[in-house]
């Protein structure tokens, strides 16, 4: 049938996922959801998209707490639909497309560019220190299964505690200052 809808999500955690819309589909992350998405800012059951029969849809936010936007602009209540609009919920950029433009240009998913699409790594400390308390954090906890205060405390804490008594001689020799040119 001519003039058949297709969502296709072109950019978030789920790229390159479609799913046809031949029925009123609900877009969230709970598997009760016609189109899941893996998204952690998508609501549960986030917007509805209902088909019309000129080829066009209608859509709603379902109270999304994060919202639906439209082409960039917030959805404040039902809105119509064109193939072509882009839909934004949460992090994830869902395309609605015709099955002939689809087959035409094939998927519309958006590549990251090399330079962002690389492998997670934990850093490598140049301060000793941080290697430290890195380490400490991944050692086994203290007495009694608790973990030891010390693998929680942050290397710009501990400085801060170095120089605290510091600050406070300094206080107090200001104040002696003070106090001894006032007799």
């Amino acid at each position: 049938m001519a003039g058949e809808l297709n969502l296709e999500v072109i950019e978030g955690p789920d790229a390159g996922k479609q799913i046809m819309i031949d029925r009123p589909i609900v877009i969230g992350r709970n598997a009760q959801s016609d189109l899941v998405l893996g998204d952690g800012e998508v609501s549960g059951q986030h917007a509805r998209i209902t088909p019309s029969p000129d080829g066009t849809a209608t859509i709603e936010d379902l109270e999304s707490t994060n919202g639906t936007f439209i082409n960039h602009n917030e959805l404040m209540g039902p809105a119509h639909l064109e193939p072509g609009d882009e839909l934004l919920v949460g992090v994830t950029v869902i395309q609605l497309r015709t099955l002939e433009d689809f087959r035409a240009r094939g998927s519309g998913v958006i590549q990251l560019p090399p330079g962002l699409a690389m492998a997670e790594r934990a850093p490598t400390y140049v301060n000793p220190e941080v290697a430290r308390v890195e380490q400490a954090a991944a050692a086994p906890a203290g007495p009694a299964g608790h973990p030891t205060v010390d693998k929680f405390l942050d290397v710009r804490v501990r400085r801060r505690a170095q120089l605290a008594p510091l600050a406070f001689l300094v206080l107090i020799c200001i104040a002696l200052i003070i106090y001894f040119s006032i007799k």
